[in-house]
């Protein structure tokens, strides 16, 4: 490996991590640890998104294995007027599998971070900027999931933001939409102008 093109060490390096990382994605014990951290992550950046809009990510409390995560969804309006919350009805109650909704981009950005050429005090902030990102990247794919079930869904930004979420939406459904999402976000915030001579050598 000493004498390889370092592009080549680079997608070696990648596609080892990106299998190993899904590979473990179908493991429920690691969903399952992994989930309540994310759901934490993902309400604060989709509440960025719905301020009016009271909205709870949660672990699954069915009896099925196939999901991960409920998300609820409640009126701003009728929170505030309600003395006894949890007898507050939901308007969308969504469950979803975490390895296929929510953690497909970031099993793709954390692979891309750990093949690239730069330190570990660099990839952890790499991953902390590009995760945030990906979180709001998927803050607008779960408006255009919730957006034929609620009038009342008015994102911050109006109209622009449900159109953008609906693109959004149908991307994250393929691999390549994928990519092409996640990759400029790795890139961004994981490399200074210099760093890029590195694949060349």
């Amino acid at each position: 490996m000493k004498n390889m093109p370092n592009i080549f060490k680079f997608l070696l390096i990648f596609f080892f991590a990106y299998i190993v990382l899904s590979a473990l994605s179908y493991v429920k014990p690691l969903r399952s640890a992994a989930v309540p951290v994310y759901n934490t992550f993902q309400q604060l950046a989709f509440n960025i998104f719905h301020p009016t809009i009271r909205t709870g990510f949660k672990t699954y409390e069915g009896d099925t294995d196939q999901f991960d995560y409920s998300i609820y969804i409640y009126s701003d309006e009728e929170w505030q007027a309600s003395r006894n919350r949890k007898m507050i009805q939901p308007y969308v109650i969504s469950n979803q599998n975490a390895r296929i909704t929510a953690f497909g981009p970031f099993i793709m950005l954390l692979s891309l971070i750990l093949a690239s050429p730069i330190s570990w005090k660099r990839k952890l902030l790499s991953f902390a900027l590009g995760g945030f990102f990906v979180l709001i990247l998927l803050a607008m794919k779960y408006t255009a999931l919730f957006d034929a079930n609620m009038t009342d869904l008015k994102p911050v930004g109006g109209s622009i933001w449900v159109s953008l979420s609906n693109l959004f939406n149908e991307a994250f459904r393929t691999h390549e939409f994928l990519a092409l999402i996640i990759i400029p976000i790795w890139a961004l915030s994981s490399f200074r102008t210099r760093d890029w001579k590195w694949f060349i050598q």
